[in-house]
């Protein structure tokens, strides 16, 4: 009987543990594109800038452009940019395991355009690529 009541219990214990750990291994968050905080990856970029949190926006760029400067000189790069403009996501793309592409549609000057993002998962972050190109298509001047 006691035997029982061990096993049982034993049972009990090895379930939740299990239970616990699926739960943390679906969540997502800066896991995927769309995983931030109930909104998409440039849309937090976007609240990040407005709220002047530069510094909290680096870790989720990747790519040349970035490397290209030291990590102070592209916080005020950042600072310097404008970011102000209407966007939303109109579509998101896996282009391959942990690689995004991801198109906006945004409003500047009353003109509506699109363009495209293209996003990986590095270091178990979802980062934006940015290259020259892919900056001036999200920071146009």
């Amino acid at each position: 009987m006691k035997i029982n009541k061990h096993l049982r219990n034993f049972i009990l214990v090895v379930t939740l543990l299990s239970m616990c750990y699926a739960t943390n291994a679906q969540s997502c968050l800066y896991k995927n594109p769309l995983c931030f905080y109930n909104t998409d990856v440039l849309s937090y970029l976007k609240i990040l800038h407005q709220n002047q949190q530069y510094e909290k926006m680096v870790p989720f760029f990747y790519g040349p452009y970035v490397t290209s400067m030291k990590r102070s000189a592209f916080i005020e790069t950042l600072g310097e940019q404008d970011f102000g403009y209407t966007m939303k996501r109109a579509g998101v793309k896996e282009t391959s395991t942990g690689n995004w592409s991801l198109t906006y549609q945004r409003t500047l000057i009353g003109t509506s355009t699109n363009f495209k993002i293209n996003c990986a998962l590095v270091n178990d972050t979802c980062r934006v690529y940015l290259d020259d190109k892919s900056w001036k298509v999200i920071f146009p001047n």
